[in-house]
């Protein structure tokens, strides 16, 4: 799984604990398809972050999501930021790789282990209205350049120093 990143690349272990239904819904993604997910920390000329909210997550996230088949995650961090910023991003090097483990809440049971990528981007323009992006309907409440990395970012403890 890890053979594609440069061997400098941090490397950092994330346990995310989840309700039983939740892990459930995250199978056949962890365990039948990629187990991967890509994100871009994408910055323009003024060295603005793009950044977006979606239903799933508490904050402002990176443009990112599954990795699918056939596709590099430098690929689907490509495609990520154009569905959900509209921008057409260069991808760079990785920042930082999350080797992640998923927890049953409760029993502390490990359902699944997933990576996620997160690399460095640029772009450059205006970031169209949240209604006009994502590949699904609402799946973007909002999307806009920071000049600096807000408060209420997710996993804004375990990203903020590579961002």
């Amino acid at each position: 799984m890890s053979h594609e990143f440069p061997p400098k690349t941090p490397r950092e272990r994330q346990t995310i604990r989840l309700p039983a239904a939740k892990l459930a819904s995250l199978r056949d993604w962890a365990v039948d398809g990629t187990g991967r997910t890509a994100a871009a920390r994408v910055r323009d000329a003024d060295e603005r972050i793009a950044l977006v909210q979606n239903g799933w997550s508490e904050g402002w996230i990176l443009p990112g999501g599954g990795v699918e088949f056939g596709e590099t995650p430098a690929e689907a961090a490509r495609r990520e930021v154009r569905e959900e910023t509209g921008l057409d991003a260069t991808i760079d090097a990785p920042l930082v790789v999350l080797e992640q483990s998923y927890v049953e809440v409760g029993t502390g049971e490990q359902r699944f282990s997933a990576q996620y990528v997160v690399y460095a981007a640029r772009a450059d323009g205006e970031i169209p209205d949240a209604s006009r992006l994502g590949a699904h309907e609402d799946e973007i409440s909002a999307a806009r350049w920071f000049g600096a990395l807000p408060e209420n970012l997710h996993d804004g403890d375990l990203l903020r120093k590579y961002l």
